[in-house]
């Protein structure tokens, strides 16, 4: 079931360029929290979470003692605990090595985190991928336990060979997307939304297609998902085409998950590709995009005031630095957004930024609040709001290092 919801708010919106060195920057200079290396891993490449004890969790691409890549190691996933009260320096704990085998490797996207402490999240390597859930010990002192949750098969379950958004968790349960299904979408297939639920038996969780993509339009290739009132829907962005925002439904009482589209784009001015969904606590969607003479958009998705009205897409910011947009996005303080631009490998070395909502009609306001050319190392991925209000991320290093955590203070 397809029902198409579609209005674009032409409102006015913020246009960005970039062109110059470091905007105005009243926040304190970033600083590195661990440096990574081979023996820790190295490329984390996934960002980070942090939970409400100011804890930071994050993986890495590569490094470690596994065997992967001539033995480069296999990824890691690792914590930052906070300093004592008093205390300075941050605790780098690694949690878990991954090793190629059954375990897979590579474990390319950020992590979900559950209300008990588990930590969530899958491998790219290997087969075809694989689930897997460490718990937080109960006990001080004692080791996570890591365990395989679901492996997939890349038959009609499909695979995570090509999808890198987090999984969410719901009641117990893990929802994501997939690629694989009817290749007229091309050779990774249409995709999937799945759920994986505890197997009562024990064993490997119980896997369960919610909806298959039909390659129709921009009806393919999932990006992005998000999710948080229990039994209620899901939200998933597609790059098929142009590509679109969908709402992906569970039934009311029996039957299949249904699927309605809440905005396609049309490419050009419009934007196209869109990405890093955001939730807001009232149900406001936020994303972004692809632009076509600006790096990137950001754009607002506003529920209707009845469930079969027509949700309302506004773009409140175009944002660009030669040609580069937005690469992250995430819910900030007081209904900001934050985000980076990544940058490349040699004259930008990315940036992190805020958008702020009007208080009253008019646009939003961006703000730079670091320029990564400044030091202390070069292109930002996913920054979160954590401990004091701070903001929390990871420099790749553009291949020039390991990669570090850093944190940048509010001003």
């Amino acid at each position: 079931m397809r029902t198409a919801l579609f209005a674009f708010a032409g409102v006015a919106s913020l246009a960005i360029a970039l062109n110059g060195s470091a905007l105005a920057q009243d926040a304190a200079r970033p600083t590195s929290l661990f440096q990574f290396n081979q023996t820790t891993g190295y490329d984390p490449g996934a960002g980070v979470i942090t939970d409400r004890h100011g804890a930071i969790y994050g993986t890495t691409d590569g490094g470690g003692t596994g065997p992967c890549s001539a033995g480069a190691g296999c990824g890691t996933v690792y914590a930052l605990s906070p300093p004592a009260p008093g205390g300075s320096g941050w605790t780098f704990s690694k949690l878990y090595d991954f090793q190629g085998g059954r375990d897979g490797s590579f474990p390319s996207a950020p992590l979900a985190l559950a209300p008990n402490g588990s930590l969530y999240g899958y491998t790219t390597g290997g087969a075809y991928g694989t689930v897997w859930e460490l718990q937080r010990p109960t006990k001080l002192g004692d080791s996570w336990k890591f365990q395989i949750l679901y492996t997939f098969t890349g038959k009609a379950d499909g695979n995570l060979l090509s999808v890198y958004p987090a999984l969410v968790y719901r009641d117990g349960a893990l929802y994501g997307v997939a690629s694989g299904g009817s290749l007229v979408c091309g050779q990774f297939g249409c995709g999937s939304v799945f759920r994986l639920t505890p197997n009562p038996r024990g064993g490997e969780w119980l896997e369960k297609t919610l909806y298959e993509f039909t390659g129709a339009g921009s009806d393919g290739q999932p990006d992005a998902i998000v999710g948080f009132a229990e039994n209620g829907p899901l939200y998933v962005s597609t790059t098929l085409g142009n590509g679109e925002v969908a709402q992906c439904s569970p039934p009311a009482s029996t039957g299949p998950w249904t699927e309605r589209v809440l905005t396609q784009f049309a490419g050009g001015a419009d934007g196209k590709s869109p990405s890093n969904l955001v939730l807001a606590p009232g149900g406001t969607l936020y994303g972004l995009a692809n632009g076509a003479s600006t790096g990137g958009l950001t754009f607002q998705l506003t529920p209707p005031v009845t469930a079969a009205g027509t949700w309302t897409r506004t773009k409140i910011a175009a944002i660009s630095y030669h040609r580069y947009g937005p690469s992250s996005l995430a819910r900030g303080a007081n209904g900001s957004l934050i985000g980076v631009i990544e940058g490349d490998f040699d004259f930008f070395a990315g940036s992190a930024f805020q958008l702020t909502p009007p208080v009253s009609g008019g646009s939003w306001t961006y703000r730079e609040l670091w320029n990564f050319n400044n030091g202390p190392d070069r292109n930002p991925l996913g920054v979160v709001t954590g401990r004091g209000g701070n903001l929390f991320g990871v420099l790749y290093g553009g291949g020039y290092s390991g990669g570090l955590v850093f944190e940048l203070r509010k001003p």
